[in-house]
């Protein structure tokens, strides 16, 4: 490995897509702060800067590990890696109309945003435990200050403090972990534990509560229960269109996190145990985000219910981890980026009352007063219950597929179960817009093209990868096999 204090140009490129993030979150602040009148330019430059990192993050980051070790990119990374990238090419779009009707546009907003993404990125790469804990700092951070970006609503305030004290918290956790598996392996490699792990020597008990405090803190990221409380007032005070984001990105990173955690320990001799840890987090998660989610009026608190559900069914791959749970868990990542950040977007066009109760009610009849955002908001539903032909259903089969070949019956039946629960609520709003007659006519509304275009790409994902999933299951197949 190269040593840490020599970077070479190939650790350098592989650091491009933050490199052009983090510059052009800068050059928006200085275009901001010196040039006013420019300011509109947030959104393009911001777009512009999202598209270039995905480039380079597919062609031009080599594959292998780069700063001594620190980082590693593979195929699997690129992919999840361009999932957060859309999600927050998606937010930028949406957010564009939402800043200019609550007149709160600023340079700001953007660049915390791309210096967010720029810190799952690297969560997503990172192989030793203090660089992932400083990539976490870095997009929590910027999660606090974006959640209470509209400062003048005090729902907006509560959430974010709410939101900041328990990361704060779990920050703590997570640290305390890395002090524990640090004093008694005696590093904080990701590869060293692996191999001191896979020698037989037996697991201290710190050790052991070190992992655990570590699978704890990404649980909050995740919102499992029962680390979720913070989830349903924070979406309900964040800009909707940040909670696009906010709902999928760190989701993702934090993914394959816990997957790096957990593939220390469960082929280990307490294995057996953490996949029953594991099976009873997913149990719970899609128990009570379903239950909670079915008597929400609010639909913004009914997403945030239902996303802790969806990271249930997620776990359901990682209860019988191996090289095969990268599939299921690699589509459904997508589905959810693309299913739940689109309804998000559309959400933020249609209610022009920040700050108040987003009822479902209120949409009674819109489906037909806009047609096309209500045959997106529509389709994004159908793939958030998994109804076939929509990417959400091949999600789900690939999940509980994988249950059923790792003699998890069980768990594939409560699976299925609760996701009928999901069904009842998503269809809910669907009967909402088309059956029910209109109680209010739209007011203040600002549904700008900006906001069309994010919520058209996300539905369009959502269903034609869905009706034809052949070369999007070649392309993860192909990424998966290399980074084995």
């Amino acid at each position: 490995m190269t040593p840490l204090t020599h970077p070479t140009g190939s650790d350098l490129m592989q650091l491009a897509p933050e490199l052009i993030l983090t510059g052009a979150g800068v050059l928006i602040l200085l275009v901001d702060a010196f040039l006013p009148g420019l300011k509109r330019l947030a959104t393009p430059l911001a777009l512009a800067a999202i598209a270039l990192a995905a480039v380079l993050a597919w062609f031009g980051v080599p594959v292998g590990v780069s700063f001594g070790g620190l980082l590693e990119s593979t195929g699997i990374t690129a992919i999840l890696g361009l999932a957060i990238l859309l999600a927050a090419f998606l937010c930028v779009l949406a957010s564009h109309g939402y800043l200019r009707r609550e007149e709160i546009f600023g340079g700001e907003y953007h660049a915390l945003l791309l210096w967010c993404t720029v810190g799952l990125l690297l969560m997503t790469r990172a192989t030793e435990l203090l660089t992932i804990f400083l990539s976490l700092e870095l997009l929590s951070v910027c999660l606090y200050s974006l959640a209470g970006y509209h400062r003048r609503l005090t729902v907006a305030t509560e959430g974010a403090l709410k939101y900041f004290l328990m990361g704060a918290f779990v920050s703590a956790f997570a640290l305390l972990g890395i002090v524990f598996v640090f004093g008694q392996a005696g590093t904080t490699r990701v590869a060293e534990l692996t191999a001191m792990l896979e020698s037989g020597v037996e697991i201290d008990p710190l050790l052991t509560l070190g992992i655990l405090a570590l699978v704890a803190a990404f649980g909050f990221k995740m919102s499992l229960v029962p680390f979720h409380a913070w989830s349903p007032d924070t979406y309900q005070g964040a800009p909707t269109p940040f909670v696009a984001f906010l709902s999928v990105a760190p989701k993702v990173a934090s993914a394959v996190v816990l997957i790096r955690l957990l593939s220390l320990v469960l082929p280990g001799p307490t294995g057996a145990r953490w996949s029953a840890l594991v099976a009873l987090l997913a149990v719970l998660a899609m128990v009570v985000g379903n239950l909670l989610a079915l008597v929400q009026q609010d639909i913004k608190r009914m997403l945030a219910y239902s996303g802790i559900a969806h990271m249930g069914y997620l776990l359901i791959p990682l209860v019988a981890l191996d090289e095969s749970s990268w599939w299921p868990v690699v589509v459904y990542l997508l589905a959810y980026t693309l299913m739940n950040a689109g309804a998000f977007v559309i959400i933020a066009l249609l209610y022009a009352r920040a700050g108040e109760q987003h009822l479902i009610s209120e949409l009674s009849g819109w489906g037909y007063r806009f047609p096309l955002l209500g045959i997106c908001l529509t389709i994004c539903m159908l793939s958030l219950g998994g109804i076939p032909p929509t990417l959400g259903f091949l999600g789900k089969y690939l999940v509980f597929t994988h249950a059923i070949e790792h003699d998890l019956l069980w768990l594939a039946v409560v699976g299925v179960g609760t996701a009928l629960i999901g069904v009842f609520y998503y269809l809910r709003v669907v009967y909402t817009l088309y059956m029910k007659a209109e109680v209010r006519a739209p007011e203040g509304l600002l549904i700008d093209s900006w906001g069309r275009v994010a919520a058209v790409i996300a539905t369009v994902g959502v269903l034609i990868l869905g009706m034809w999933p052949g070369r999007l299951l070649d392309w993860i197949g192909r990424a998966i096999a290399s980074s084995f």
